[in-house]
């Protein structure tokens, strides 16, 4: 019960527009088109975990504007104060998306050299990202405006991590986020 009042009292509500499968070093990028519209919440520090280092829920879902890949996300976040100012915000969650997943093999026996075509065809420009679960890292460096008005730059991964094969693209978005805080943040 403690966690859901903490909740309820004080939190942050986010919206920010990220440009949706970038190169970031760690995913492919460049599979999929439009801007990844993202809005959530977050709880504040949640002093009931503190034997995990009061870390924060977060919710969030990104709606793609080209019809591309969306997704849900949910997970913990934990901020460390840069200065009155400026925190960084390292997080982990676990995602479920709607993007391709198992395209077809090439290499699969029986196929006309057509097929085997297309489907290499496929591989090459389709982002295929093996599991409809996903793991969900982010980064975010925030800036306070205020007491309730924050801007995070934000980074959100979405990969399984070679736990469902070794192909592992990945899909990266990077963008901003603006954040309304709610309640007393602790």
């Amino acid at each position: 019960m403690g966690i859901a009042c903490g909740s309820a009292q004080a939190g942050e509500a986010f919206v920010g527009a990220y440009v949706h499968d970038v190169d970031d070093g760690i995913s492919y990028g460049k599979f999929e088109n439009g801007t990844q519209i993202v809005v959530g919440a977050r709880t504040t520090a949640l002093d009931e975990l503190a034997f995990f280092g009061k870390p924060r829920v977060h919710l969030l879902v990104g709606v793609n504007t080209a019809g591309e890949t969306s997704y849900a996300a949910t997970g913990l976040a934990w901020r460390f104060d840069l200065n009155e100012r400026f925190y960084v915000q390292p997080g982990i969650g676990i995602a479920i998306h709607d993007g391709r997943i198992n395209l077809p093999s090439p290499n699969a026996p029986g196929l006309s050299p057509q097929e085997r075509l297309s489907r290499l065809e496929d591989r090459r420009i389709r982002l295929d990202l093996g599991s409809r679960v996903l793991f969900e890292p982010e980064l975010s460096v925030g800036w306070k405006a205020n007491r309730r008005l924050s801007l995070e730059l934000s980074w959100i991964h979405l990969s399984h991590a070679r736990l469902a094969g070794s192909y592992n693209p990945g899909v990266g978005d990077v963008g901003l986020r603006l954040l309304y805080r709610y309640g007393q943040d602790r």
